[in-house]
């Protein structure tokens, strides 16, 4: 949250009961997904899986509709809110992603890891 709020310009307010964390890359991807295509090395993905750039915040009752969806599915139902955008800018910049690659979770992970050194000055 401490990154997400940085990355509004420190104006976030969070008036969820419940905020959870989201792997944008499945923990266990289905068999057939693009998410095979795009981290075809087993090491690889288990490595992407759990890092900073690879996790956004919402809401519990967005992520309880959480799964293992493709990339395109999981931006349209659930990154997604009705009318609008979500709340935190952690996962607004996932809609701006076309692609969910190792190259594009490198640089997510270097940006937010370079947000956090500044904001703690490390």
């Amino acid at each position: 949250m401490r990154l997400d709020s940085a990355l509004s310009g420190a104006g976030a307010t969070y008036e969820h009961k419940i905020i959870t964390i989201e792997h944008v890359l499945p923990q266990n991807p289905k068999p057939g997904s693009v998410w095979l295509q795009w981290f075809p090395d087993a090491e690889e993905r288990e490595a992407w899986t759990h890092r900073l750039g690879n996790l956004v915040l919402l809401a519990k009752t967005k992520n309880s509709q959480a799964g293992n969806y493709d990339f395109d599915k999981k931006k349209t139902t659930y990154f997604q809110v009705k009318g609008g955008v979500t709340p935190f800018a952690l996962t607004s910049q996932v809609m701006n992603a076309p692609t969910w690659t190792p190259q594009v979770l490198q640089q997510r992970q270097q940006e937010s890891v370079a947000v956090l050194a500044r904001l703690w000055k490390l």
